[in-house]
């Protein structure tokens, strides 16, 4: 299943980048970065998934990128529920949370609009992350019945 990272504060303090991260940012973007303002952008637009920010993270590491009272993590999220994610946080702490009940909400929405249960299936199953393991178990299920096969013998007039 293909992801994608969301950095998060995994610690009591709040979301802090380090000094030397904002400035790494800056040089590769030539933006200024106000990170409190990013961090309350959603989407493509949150700090969070910048992709800059997320590859200086992924080379840099959690200690380099991490700010005062900070520990920056990524959180691996599956593609298929981009659009499904908020960010839980008590003192600081924070928590990736995914809102899978929303995303099968809208593809039964979407059936009940279209009523194509093909397409339902489908976006089932990249959401529940079946997809490959059903590839998986038809495999398993053809290989059963090839190895049960048993051969139709006539045992009239014998």
């Amino acid at each position: 299943m293909t992801t994608f990272p969301i950095l998060y504060n995994n610690c009591y303090g709040g979301f802090a980048f380090s000094d030397a991260f904002v400035a790494e940012y800056e040089k590769r973007t030539a933006k200024k970065l106000d990170t409190f303002k990013a961090l309350f952008r959603l989407g493509a637009d949150s700090i969070r998934c910048d992709p800059v920010a997320v590859a200086i993270f992924q080379e840099k590491g959690s200690e380099w990128c991490s700010g005062p009272n900070s520990q920056i993590e990524a959180f691996e999220c599956p593609v298929a529920l981009a659009k499904y994610w908020e960010i839980d946080e008590f003192d600081g702490d924070e928590h990736v949370r995914v809102l899978v009940a929303e995303a099968l909400a809208d593809i039964l929405h979407t059936f009940m609009r279209t009523g194509d249960r093909i397409v339902l299936e489908r976006q089932y199953a990249v959401i529940m992350g079946t997809k490959d393991k059903d590839k998986e178990k038809d495999k398993d299920k053809e290989k059963e019945k090839e190895d049960k096969w048993v051969p139709l013998v006539s045992y009239w007039g014998c």
